[in-house]
């Protein structure tokens, strides 16, 4: 059965809104709008922090496999923030990449898969070094990992879905 919760200490939601679940607890929720990423308890119906710091619109967030972190993404910033010290613990430019999505690899914790306008972005957060491959034609516009198979899933506006190992 359903439940509907209104949150009302929420009001700053666009139409641009992302909204993501920590998987590994449940009851916290990540929700994006505008240029902040705030982080809600469900059970408690409290706001628990927002992070700041993008200069455009966050286009999307992702949790990492733990839930002690969480990365949010705008068209020229990567952010990643640390549940523990509430602050942002690193930052990648996308140097006129464009960046649109996210998702931490299934297999390798410190590495982030970023979708931006036709490649993506693999960023290894432990050596702060990235690389670019083309994939797309498109905007890559979501991105989905499989713990069990390894595997990270692109779609794009170019119409296409890719399976990359």
């Amino acid at each position: 059965m359903f439940r509907m919760i209104n949150l009302p200490w929420c009001p700053f939601i666009s139409c641009n809104a992302q909204v993501r679940f920590q998987a590994r607890v449940g009851h916290l929720l990540a929700a994006a709008s505008d240029k902040v990423v705030t982080i809600f308890d469900v059970e408690t119906d409290r706001q628990i922090h927002s992070f700041q710091g993008h200069s455009e619109m966050v286009n999307y967030i992702c949790w990492d496999s733990t839930g002690d972190i969480l990365a949010s993404v705008s068209q020229n910033l990567v952010k990643i923030w640390s549940m523990a010290s509430r602050e942002c613990i690193q930052e990648l430019s996308s140097n006129g990449n464009r960046f649109h999505s996210c998702v931490f690899h299934p297999s390798y914790s410190t590495l982030l898969v970023i979708g931006g306008i036709s490649s993506l972005e693999l960023w290894n957060m432990a050596e702060n070094k990235s690389m670019t491959i083309p994939g797309h034609e498109n905007i890559i516009a979501a991105l989905a990992q499989s713990p069990v198979t390894g595997m990270v899933a692109s779609a794009s506006h170019d119409s296409t879905v890719k399976l990359w190992k």
